[in-house]
C-alpha cells in the first residue's frame, strides 16, 4: 500500500500504489486546466516515492486537454532524464484518444491495461 494520499476533486481522483519497485498510479474523472495543479502536485509526489519509475493508468479518464497531455509528456521525459520510465495505460477511444491524435502514442510507451505496462517496465536492476 502506498504512503502517498489520494487527492480529488470534483472533477478527478488521482490514487498510486506500488508493484514491486514501480508506481502504479490512476487518474480518474477530468484531466484538464481545473485539475492541473492537482495533478501537478500528485505527480511530483509519485515521483518522490516512487522515483522515475512508473505506470499511469488513465483507462477510467473521461476528459484529457492538450495542457494534461503536454503534462504527461513533461512527466514522461523527467523519467527518461532521470534513468527511469513511464509508461501510460489507454485505449484509442474516449478521453485518452488525443494521445493518438496528437503523435504522443509514437513516443511514450502505451499499454492497454496496466498489467501488460508492468511486464514491458525495464527491471530497475539496471539502475
Amino acid at each position: 500500500m502506498s504512503d502517498l494520499p489520494h487527492l480529488s476533486t470534483a472533477e478527478a481522483t488521482f490514487a498510486a500504489e506500488s508493484s514491486g519497485s514501480i508506481g502504479v498510479l490512476t487518474v480518474r474523472g477530468t484531466l484538464d486546466f481545473t485539475t492541473h495543479e492537482q495533478a501537478t502536485e500528485f505527480f511530483d509526489k509519485a515521483f518522490a516515492q516512487f522515483g522515475p519509475y512508473l505506470v499511469v493508468n488513465l483507462l477510467e479518464l473521461d476528459f484529457l486537454d492538450s495542457r494534461a497531455t503536454g503534462l504527461l509528456v513533461t512527466r514522461w521525459k523527467r523519467a527518461l532524464e532521470e534513468g527511469g520510465w513511464l509508461g501510460l495505460v489507454a485505449v484509442e477511444r474516449g478521453a485518452a484518444r488525443a494521445l493518438w491524435i496528437t503523435g504522443l502514442a509514437s513516443h511514450v510507451p502505451i499499454f492497454p491495461t496496466v498489467a501488460d505496462a508492468l511486464a514491458a517496465a525495464p527491471s530497475r536492476d539496471a539502475e
